[in-house]
């Protein structure tokens, strides 16, 4: 299938299941045949194989990496629907209009194709936001990430760069400038982060999934590319920029999902604020401040521009696709063990899936230098210390219990990071393919 008809599938699932908002017996029925749809039509395009010039000017075409990663987002977002408590017909409006331009922005060929699709995808989950919240979350989101596509799309003017000599180093300078400043917006990383946890904070699983596990992976895993295009200074710029804000990013991460998990905890002890920690156990707080960490992460990886980093990454990123159907959804009767063990999976203790890929990190980290190598160790420990927390606290289950095709789909996830946790790089290799 082409990257067209791809992109093209994505919008007409999101417009069929929004057309069924006034049928609720046909919500889930028409979410999740949608999903199931892009999901199949994603497996015929991964058999496109590997590119080998990514910039190069040629028609769209997806690598096995970008198939791999698509796939494995529509299967991720298909979880979340089918464990979501309500539909209200309307949730694959956003992650159409974003998957369809993530798949663009994957298959591109040139790096002004690459910034319009990043603005389309922002533009597509900004307007869905704002119509689910209304607010200064949701609106200082769609700023903030939108002004970083726009970046990406002036960045395009300058690309591919020549050498910096003479003439050409301002341009070097103001592509390598622009190129980092949109990475590190779309990706949510400090100092232009914040919308991330103001908006997540306040959006349903379906719609945090949107940018979480479709846009802001996308951006990352296609992010070298882009800054291949560059001369070695400037490439080194957007490296190490994505380094140093991934880095205080995890720190600052991990902080905040400590200090979540603490902040419960005292609370349960000293009896009193029960809404309030039922609402942040119910809005799987601690876990989208752990999650924001992660994604900061897989930008240190990328920022390292080693490979084990990159291994580290995607193994990451598909920890996240398993986990977080689950844990972004309220804790409900019959949840309670599935959640647990994706908890256990993101602690970073071994075997979990999360200590192989957030020690490939810190390997590559080790090899770039020894004050890097420090900072990735304190984020690594306030990330596990939130994990153990959450794990040793478990979920206040809530609400009626879930019915039997949550339970099962809840024990698949459980299984699927199992999996992972026992051969990483196999799963990676499946997912992503052979080369990544």
């Amino acid at each position: 299938m082409s990257l067209p008809w791809l992109a093209g599938t994505w919008l007409a699932a999101a417009v069929l299941g929004a057309a069924t908002g006034h049928w609720p017996q046909l919500r889930r029925a028409a979410a999740l045949t949608g999903m199931a749809a892009i999901l199949i039509c994603c497996l015929l395009t991964s058999r496109s194989g590997t590119v080998p010039d990514p910039l190069a000017e040629t028609s769209p075409l997806l690598s096995r990496e970008a198939a791999g990663l698509l796939v494995a987002a529509a299967a991720a977002l298909w979880m979340a629907l089918m464990l979501v408590d309500r539909l209200d017909g309307r949730e694959l409006l956003g992650i159409g209009g974003v998957g369809g331009a993530a798949a663009l922005l994957l298959g591109a060929r040139s790096p002004l194709l690459f910034g319009v699709a990043a603005l389309i995808a922002v533009l597509a989950l900004t307007l869905r936001w704002v119509s689910v919240f209304p607010g200064r979350a949701t609106l200082a989101a769609g700023r903030v990430a939108g002004a970083g596509a726009a970046a990406l799309v002036a960045a395009s003017l300058f690309l591919p760069a020549p050498a910096p000599t003479g003439a050409g180093a301002p341009q070097v300078g103001m592509a390598a400038g622009l190129l980092a400043a949109g990475l590190v917006a779309l990706a949510a990383l400090i100092p232009l982060g914040g919308w991330a946890a103001g908006a997540m904070a306040s959006l349903a699983a379906p719609e945090v999934g949107s940018w979480m596990l479709l846009l802001a992976p996308a951006v990352l895993v296609s992010s070298a590319p882009l800054a291949g295009a560059l001369p070695l200074a400037g490439r080194l710029a957007v490296q190490h920029s994505l380094l140093t804000c991934g880095l205080i990013s995890a720190v600052w991460a991990g902080v905040q999902a400590s200090r979540v998990e603490v902040n419960l905890r005292a609370a349960r002890r000293a009896g009193g604020s029960a809404d309030a920690v039922r609402s942040a156990v119910r809005g799987g707080l601690a876990y989208r401040r752990l999650a924001l960490g992660d994604l900061a992460l897989v930008a240190v990886g990328v920022g390292t521009g080693q490979p084990v980093g990159l291994d580290g990454g995607l193994i990451l990123i598909l920890t996240h696709l398993v986990a977080a159907p689950l844990l972004l959804q309220s804790s409900r009767a019959g949840l309670t063990l599935p959640r647990r063990v994706l908890w256990l999976a993101l602690t970073g203790v071994p075997p979990a899936p999360s200590f192989w890929g957030r020690f490939l990190v810190l390997q590559a980290c080790a090899g770039f230098s020894g004050p890097v190598t420090i900072a990735c160790l304190v984020a690594l420990g306030l990330m596990t210390m939130a994990g153990a927390l959450a794990v040793t606290r478990g979920d206040a289950a809530a609400g009626t219990p879930a019915p039997p095709h949550q339970v099962v789909a809840a024990w698949a996830l459980g299984a699927a990071a199992a999996a992972v946790a026992v051969v990483p790089m196999v799963a990676v290799h499946l997912v992503f393919g052979a080369t990544a």
